[in-house]
């Protein structure tokens, strides 16, 4: 599942979880977590420290914590908030550790721990940092409900609404031309 060839992947460790969110591509039908097999090697490639085997709970945890983020990130495309999508995203990471790390450049939230949590605790932090950062909000999902691909919306004004417009958006405006072109007629 590669990067449209328009878009710049996210900035640092926000493109892990861009990465994480595309392991399945809804238009594809394709999933890297489609079962534990594949699932703990897309997380070995990924997270080299998951070194403790996977079972068919974590990676249906993994699933769920893609597909509440996926819901999440729909807001930052002015999406309505999707409340259950928060609340489940918060209840399957609040196992994860975190700890502060404090050196004479500044201070950071490490991941603590390994396998499935250890991932996700990286993830959550990859998400916090961002929020500092200012970035999180321009990591969105693509308007496009049969798509619903993650990319970072590297616009000036971060108005971006579709994955890449060559496909996603010129669908969603032909859509719409096509719309109003039915409700010329019907006049």
């Amino acid at each position: 599942m590669e990067q449209p060839a328009d878009r710049v992947p996210a900035p640092g460790r926000l493109a892990l979880v861009q990465e994480f969110v595309n392991s399945a591509d809804l238009e594809e039908g394709t999933d890297q977590l489609a079962d534990v097999a594949t699932a703990a090697g897309w997380l070995r490639r990924h997270h080299p420290d998951a070194r403790h085997r996977l079972d068919e709970d974590q990676r249906r945890r993994l699933i769920d914590v893609r597909e509440s983020l996926r819901s999440v990130l729909q807001v930052h495309n002015g999406e309505a908030v999707d409340q259950p999508a928060s609340a489940r995203l918060d209840g399957l990471l609040a196992g994860v550790r975190l700890r502060p790390a404090v050196t004479a450049g500044g201070g950071a939230l490490v991941p603590v721990g390994d396998g499935v949590d250890g991932f996700l605790a990286v993830l959550t932090s990859a998400i916090v940092e961002a929020t500092i950062a200012g970035t999180w909000e321009r990591l969105k999902v693509c308007r496009d409900d049969e798509c619903r691909w993650a990319f970072y919306d590297h616009s000036k004004n971060a108005r971006g609404a579709w994955c890449t417009m060559r496909v996603c958006g010129n669908r969603a405006k032909a859509r719409a031309y096509r719309d109003r072109q039915r409700a010329t007629a019907r006049r």
